[in-house]
């Protein structure tokens, strides 16, 4: 079993996470409403920009810069995407 598709939820908005094959790479998309407005992301599973997006995903959901804690429970929703 594969998860394709969640949303998670912060403080100050949403954000979809669904995973898709792009040139012969799992990528996963994030498309949400934060604080900031929409934004857009995308990154193979395998590379270090996950951290990033974590990053900005805390951001954006919570409405402030979070410790590596906060930062590392987005970073396990986008880490179920992995092969």
């Amino acid at each position: 079993m594969k998860t394709t598709r969640m949303t998670v939820e912060g403080t100050k908005g949403w954000a979809n996470i669904a995973r898709r094959e792009v040139a012969g790479k799992m990528v996963i998309s994030i498309h949400g409403d934060g604080a900031a407005g929409l934004f857009d992301f995308n990154a193979d599973t395998r590379d270090e920009r996950s951290q990033q997006c974590a990053a900005r995903l805390q951001r954006e959901l919570d409405g402030y810069q979070g410790t590596a804690g906060d930062v590392a429970d987005y970073l396990r929703a986008i880490q179920t995407f992995a092969d």
